[in-house]
């Protein structure tokens, strides 16, 4: 159905032009021609959470009146109705999972580090308040300005920092997520322009949502990449200005060295905090303390989708072939990667049990869509 995405009509993306979600769908939307335009969250509050089951962004409204909600079911999705054309999900199955366990860090643990870039560094809040009060505030709430971006910053600074774990002892390693995704990247994309070879997959769409509407545009960590990550910077514009030829591209033939570093990175922090999550909520605890790295983050929320996410990796493991198992296990070195496949037990999520994501009831990553204080 490649050839037929953009003839689907204009969808409705409630979103942002800073938002970490909206930018990773964006970047295929783009690829496939399909037309869309962006409308505010703020004052459709109501009408998202009737139509999709949860306020987030992005949600979309298309042609034809669906809804669906959450980018990384959306484009398991629209990649299913491409027809006979390329895919992002690369055939082999260890690099098809390797592309999966990549989305899935880049969407939940980059995500904390990002917001604290943003909301912690001054001239990178003050950026973020002027365009996020004219796009989502101003026409939503009859408020003056000052109190408008008042209200932003301490839901948002508050909310998904503050409450989120990043505290003096934990700011230090909230800044070194960042520096330590870029160096994984930067290495990579020296040797070749996508993640996994000559074309993007699905671990390239992942990667993008917080490269390029957060790190790549905020002040603060742009300059970074800019000075650090050169190639991370070109990989920036190069996704946002793909078309359909470059998925003509070969993929590399199995995990590299460069990959290995990268899923180390990964299972270190990701597939850790994901462990503790679920461990968390088998307790039925609201808030739980994580040590990741050796740092530790205090009173963090537990994430009931977060455990959806485990479940959706660890079915993914066990439907590989046992071949493509011994090749990313000799990949997967840290003990953090066990995650994948040890048998522990833990409380399910009971989440989108139909499997109709992306056009079941929705819920946030965190109750009521904001961490509330501990």
């Amino acid at each position: 159905m490649a050839a037929d995405l953009h003839t689907l009509g204009t969808w409705d993306v409630y979103g942002s032009r800073i938002s970490y979600y909206t930018g990773k769908l964006e970047a295929y939307l783009r690829l496939y021609g399909i037309n869309y335009r962006i409308l505010p969250v703020g004052g459709n509050v109501g009408r998202l959470k009737k139509n999709a089951g949860a306020s987030q962004m992005p949600v979309v409204q298309m042609s034809d009146g669906r809804w669906m909600s959450d980018t990384t079911p959306m484009l398991a999705w629209l990649d299913s109705q491409r027809g006979d054309g390329p895919s992002i999900y690369p055939q082999d199955p260890a690099l098809a999972f390797i592309g999966l366990l990549i989305e899935d860090y880049a969407d939940e643990w980059l995500w904390r580090s990002a917001m604290h870039y943003r909301w912690t560094y001054q001239l990178d809040r003050q950026y973020a308040l002027e365009i996020l009060y004219k796009e989502q505030v101003r026409h939503a709430l009859n408020i003056p300005k000052f109190l408008g971006k008042r209200f932003l910053k301490r839901r948002q600074l508050g909310g998904f920092v503050r409450n989120d774990g990043v505290d003096d002892v934990s700011r230090p390693q909230a800044d070194a997520t960042y520096i330590n995704a870029l160096k994984c990247m930067e290495a990579i994309l020296a040797k070749r322009p996508f993640l996994l070879g000559e074309r993007p997959t699905i671990a390239d769409f992942g990667m993008m949502a917080p490269m390029f509407r957060h790190y790549g545009q905020d002040p603060t960590p742009s300059e970074i990449m800019r000075k650090t990550a050169p190639n991370v910077f070109e990989w920036v514009a190069r996704m946002w200005n793909l078309d359909l030829s470059v998925l003509r591209g070969a993929l590399i033939a199995a995990p590299d060295d460069l990959l290995e570093v990268f899923l180390t990175e990964i299972s270190e922090t990701h597939l850790s905090q994901l462990r503790q999550n679920a461990q968390a909520h088998s307790t039925g605890a609201e808030r739980y303390s994580q040590v990741i790295q050796g740092v530790h983050y205090a009173s963090v929320p537990t994430s009931r989708y977060r455990v959806w996410c485990l479940e959706n990796l660890r079915s993914a493991w066990t439907a590989l072939p046992d071949s493509a198992q011994s090749v990313l296990r000799a990949k997967l070195t840290s003990d953090e990667a066990s995650a994948l496949w040890d048998e522990f037990a833990f409380k399910p999520s009971d989440y989108d049990t139909e499997r109709e994501a992306p056009f079941n009831r929705a819920i946030n990553v965190f109750p009521g869509g904001v961490p509330k204080a501990g």
